[in-house]
């Protein structure tokens, strides 16, 4: 992969978006298209329930 086009790809990487955008490396909008070309993978979530355990120390 060239450095370009990862670069490119790490402006939609979840922790850099607010920081793209706010420095014009892309658009609200820009992002928003993006979101919407994921694809919904709600049927494979596995869901883990986890108990609070009370510290006891």
């Amino acid at each position: 992969m060239s450095l370009a086009k990862a670069v490119n790809n790490l402006k939609f990487d979840k922790r850099l978006t607010e920081w793209c955008i706010n420095n014009g490396q892309m658009t609200k909008e820009e992002h928003k298209k993006y979101i919407e070309t994921l694809p919904d993978l709600q049927s494979q979530v596995d869901l883990v329930h986890m108990d609070e355990e009370t510290d006891t120390h």
